[in-house]
């Protein structure tokens, strides 16, 4: 669909609703992952339970994506958006008042619709009322937004965390949402939805189901065995579904994703990249807040100190990136942040039992300098190669490979810890050494992930 562009002061103010969102959404994430370990302990679960906290989250926002970008393209974009907001914040009050693992997971489960819902349409709002240059600059600002969430979240979490306890990481959250819905429904404009287009809800429930079944069994399988029936069933249950979803695809007359947008290589290429960029990303994510609590014997505060490196350069090199996508080629520009991941994830795969608090805040700097100059090239080149009626799908799409490089980086990166871990306990290693041998390997398979995102992002 054409949209007349609004005028520039009028699509940075539509910018900063969008900017809301995503403050919202990154701070909330960056609180809670300071808050496992306490949540661990109060809800005396493992660390494999509790990492579901996050995972489920990014299990339910990643598999309704792609529903809600198709319907954003049917329907309103803005009404969308903003009841993502709207349900966020409901999340986050049933977050507060969670007593249990059980309710926190189904409180957690309901932001993940919200999350969804919002992220699949801020992106194609984005490149809606952005053209030419100006779309990297915005994309590199949202890039610097997702920095600045990440970069309160840990200082403000660790402090309210210290002071009031975890609950209050989720009271903070319900200003920002009525914030958000209050300028948005004066700022954003309706735009005109596609009428000849219909939604295919067969194709959607197939890839709804689909999705979840393999993201829940990846993400349980470190728990409950990866040759558990259960998992070997869920998997297969996955497969039965993607068969399905994939002859639906075929033959329906209008297709729910259409995986003709795959043949274009900016898509095809930019999706893996994604991936694999947020498989290594995460690796480190829900580990390292254990490695400084356990090992290096940290309280909430210092650990969120610890944290805040990476997202002031994430939002440093985001804003350039962003700024250079218009002058180099993506490629280029992805590639040596794929340097940068590879080097930050030896780093800590090789940062023993003692290191200094220097080393740590250097690995995290590189991290996120690497974060935000793959990032932005990468979303810019994928949704600029969108097809006409399509922004919503493809921008959905892309931020569910982003989301399921999350999923698998943090479900792999547990499941090869605690194998790890457990096989060097089973030869005699103390408990320390053996959680830091299982820790570096998988910032080892992080490490790999990375040299595998930057040959194909040299690549494309």
């Amino acid at each position: 669909m054409h949209v007349k562009a609004p005028h520039i002061s009028k699509k940075w103010m539509i910018f900063s609703v969008t900017a809301n969102g995503t403050f919202m959404s990154t701070l909330s994430a960056g609180i809670v992952n300071i808050a496992l370990p306490t949540m661990s302990q109060q809800f005396h679960v493992s660390l494999e339970s509790i990492q579901l906290v996050v995972s489920l989250y990014l299990l339910v926002l990643t598999c309704l994506l792609p529903v809600f970008g198709k319907l954003s393209d049917l329907y309103s974009r803005k009404w969308m958006y903003l009841g993502g907001f709207i349900t966020f914040g409901v999340g986050a009050l049933f977050g507060a008042l969670s007593n249990s693992l059980t309710t926190m997971l189904l409180a957690r489960a309901v932001q993940g619709i919200g999350s969804s819902a919002m992220m699949a349409t801020s992106q194609a709002l984005i490149a809606q009322v952005f053209h030419g240059s100006s779309r990297g600059k915005a994309f590199g600002a949202i890039g610097a937004v997702v920095a600045c969430g990440s970069l309160a979240g840990p200082a403000i979490g660790g402090a309210l965390i210290q002071a009031w306890g975890w609950r209050s990481i989720f009271w903070l959250t319900i200003p920002i949402c009525i914030l958000g819905v209050w300028r948005g429904i004066y700022l954003i404009p309706r735009f005109k939805a596609i009428k000849k287009m219909k939604m295919d809800y067969w194709g959607a429930a197939y890839f709804a189901a689909m999705s979840f079944t393999f993201l829940y069994a990846l993400n349980t399988a470190s728990e409950k065995g990866w040759s558990h029936p259960f998992i070997l069933g869920a998997f297969a249950t996955s497969f039965i579904f993607f068969y399905l979803f994939f002859r639906r695809e075929h033959t329906s007359k209008y297709p729910f994703i259409g995986l003709s947008i795959f043949s274009i290589k900016a898509i095809s290429y930019g999706c893996l990249v994604a991936v694999l960029g947020y498989t290594a990303l995460f690796a480190n994510s829900v580990l390292l807040p254990f490695y400084l609590a356990d090992v290096m014997h940290l309280d909430p505060i210092h650990i969120g100190l610890l944290i805040l490196p990476f997202p002031i350069t994430l939002a440093i090199t985001s804003a350039v990136s962003g700024a250079l996508c218009s002058k180099w080629p993506a490629r280029i520009i992805t590639t040596a942040g794929f340097v940068l991941l590879l080097l930050s994830n030896l780093m800590f795969a090789f940062i023993g039992s003692e290191p200094s608090l220097s080393y740590i805040v250097l690995a995290q700097l590189i991290m996120g300098a690497g974060s935000g100059t793959f990032q932005v090239p990468n979303n810019n080149t994928v949704i600029s190669a969108a097809p006409k009626g399509k922004l919503g799908v493809v921008a959905s799409v892309n931020a569910l490979c982003r989301n399921l490089g999350m999923i698998a980086g943090i479900a792999l990166s547990v499941a090869v810890c605690v194998l790890v871990e457990r096989l060097l306990q089973a030869h005699g290693v103390a408990t320390q050494p053996a959680f830091i041998g299982g820790y570096q390997a998988a910032l080892l398979f992080g490490a790999a992930c990375s040299v595998v995102g930057g040959i194909l992002s040299a690549k494309r």
